[in-house]
């Protein structure tokens, strides 16, 4: 293993601050946030009609 390479690709990593403000920063969909808006938008459209849900065989 050649360490003086290994040295040369290191970078340092991140301090704490950083690092939490790279990670809340970050402003992405989960699935939470996408069943919430299908079952918004469900409700909207259908506020008279109940939710079939439909199987699959």
């Amino acid at each position: 293993m050649d360490f003086e390479a290994e040295l040369a690709k290191f970078q340092p990593s991140l301090d704490i601050e950083q690092a939490e403000d790279a990670i809340y920063g970050n402003n992405t969909t989960d699935v939470t946030d996408l069943l919430q808006s299908i079952l918004s938008g469900a409700k909207e459209t259908n506020k008279n009609s109940p939710v079939e849900w439909v199987e699959e065989s």
